[in-house]
C-alpha cells in the first residue's frame, strides 16, 4: 500500500489531537475530584512516590529488598482500597481517574513496535474517503444503490446474452474487484456509450477502496491533461498541479474518467502516455473510462497508447439504453 504522507501526518495529528483533548479533560476531573476529597491527592501523591523512597531506602540500608517491595505492595493495596471507597462515596467508579487509551492496542501511540497501528489506519481511511467524497458522489453512488431495472432483459443476438445479464456480470465482477483489491490488481477498461453507468461502477469501487484503506485518485481526462500542461508551461498554479499529477502516478488505484473527450494533440497523447506507461512499469492499478470502442483507440491515440489499453487492461463493455435520458423522459 502506498500511503499519502500528507495524509498520514494528518491522521497522526488527529490522533494525538484526540489524546491531549482525553489528557485535558482527565486532568479536569482530577482537580474537581481533590477540591472534593482532598484525601485522593494526598493517596495518589503517596502512591507516585512510595516505590522510589522504600527501594532506595532498603538499597542504602542494606536490608533485603524483597521485604521491601512486599511492604509496598502491601501499602499500595491498601491506599487503592481506600481511593476507591473515596471515590465511591462520591458517586464515581474506581476507575474514574485512570487514563483510559481509545486504543488498546498501542495506548494512542499510533505505533505497535515499529509499525502504524490499525487506530491509524482507521483515520488514515477516513480521511481518504473524506477526500475521495470532495470529488466524487459515494455517498450516492455505490454497489447497493446501482439499479440493474435500468437494463433491458430482451436477449441481443449482437451481444449474445440480454443488456442485464451482462450487466449484472459487470456488477459482480466490479464488486468483486473493489472488495478483493489489492496495489497490483488487474487494470480495467469501462467502454460504451454515455449514460450506461461506467462513472457510477467506477464511483462504487472506488468508495469500498478507499474505505479499505488504499489512496484512489479520480479525475477526468481533460483536467489530468490540464494539469500536466500546467507542470509544462507554467499557465497556472503550478505547486498544485504538481500535487495533483504526484497523485496520480503514485495512488494506488487510478480512475481516469471520459477518456476520449480531450483535444487529440501530440502533447494530450504524450501525457497520457507518460502517465499510463508509468503507473504500468510501477503495477500500480488503473480503471480508465471511455466512449470509444476498442477498435477506435488506434484511431485517437497513438499504437503504443492503443497497445497498453488494448492490452493491459481488461476490458468491460457496457451495453443499456442511455439512463440520463431514461430519467429525463421519466421527469
Amino acid at each position: 500500500m502506498a500511503y499519502d504522507k500528507k495524509i498520514l501526518s494528518a491522521a497522526r495529528r488527529a490522533l494525538e489531537r484526540d489524546r491531549a483533548a482525553r489528557a485535558d479533560e482527565l486532568e479536569q476531573r482530577r482537580q474537581d475530584v481533590y477540591a472534593r476529597a482532598p484525601r485522593i491527592r494526598a493517596i495518589d501523591r503517596e502512591l507516585s512516590t512510595t516505590a522510589v523512597a522504600v527501594l532506595k531506602t532498603a538499597l542504602e540500608s542494606g536490608g533485603d529488598p524483597g521485604a521491601a517491595i512486599e511492604r509496598l505492595r502491601e501499602r499500595n493495596l491498601s491506599l487503592q482500597k481506600e481511593r476507591a471507597g473515596l471515590l465511591g462515596h462520591l458517586g464515581l467508579p474506581a476507575d474514574y481517574l485512570t487514563d483510559k487509551p481509545q486504543c488498546c492496542k498501542c495506548g494512542d501511540t499510533g505505533y505497535q513496535g515499529s509499525a502504524t497501528c490499525e487506530c491509524v489506519k482507521a483515520r488514515y481511511a477516513a480521511l481518504l474517503k473524506e477526500q475521495l467524497s470532495a470529488v466524487l458522489p459515494i455517498e450516492d453512488q455505490n454497489f447497493d444503490k446501482f439499479r440493474l431495472d435500468y437494463y433491458p432483459t430482451r436477449f441481443d443476438s449482437r451481444l449474445g446474452d440480454s443488456p442485464r445479464e451482462i450487466m449484472a456480470d459487470h456488477l459482480y465482477d466490479c464488486r468483486a474487484y473493489a472488495e478483493g483489491f489489492t496495489p497490483h490488481a488487474m487494470n480495467l477498461l469501462f467502454y460504451g456509450s454515455t449514460g450506461l453507468g461506467k462513472t457510477f461502477l467506477s464511483t462504487c469501487i472506488a468508495e469500498v477502496v478507499s474505505a479499505r484503506g488504499f489512496s484512489v485518485a479520480y479525475d477526468t481526462a481533460i483536467n489530468i491533461i490540464a494539469t500536466y500542461e500546467t507542470i509544462k508551461f507554467g499557465n497556472g498554479d503550478g505547486e498544485a498541479a504538481a500535487e495533483r499529477a504526484a497523485r496520480y502516478e503514485r495512488a494506488d488505484l487510478l480512475i481516469i474518467d471520459d477518456m476520449g473527450t480531450e483535444m487529440g494533440t501530440a502533447f494530450t497523447v504524450s501525457a497520457l502516455y507518460n502517465l499510463i506507461n508509468t503507473r504500468l512499469m510501477a503495477k500500480r492499478s488503473m480503471i480508465i473510462n471511455t466512449n470509444l470502442l476498442p477498435e477506435q483507440l488506434s484511431d485517437k491515440y497513438s499504437p503504443a497508447v492503443a497497445s497498453r489499453l488494448r492490452g493491459e487492461f481488461k476490458p468491460l463493455h457496457f451495453v443499456g439504453e442511455d439512463i440520463r435520458l431514461m430519467n429525463r423522459k421519466q421527469m
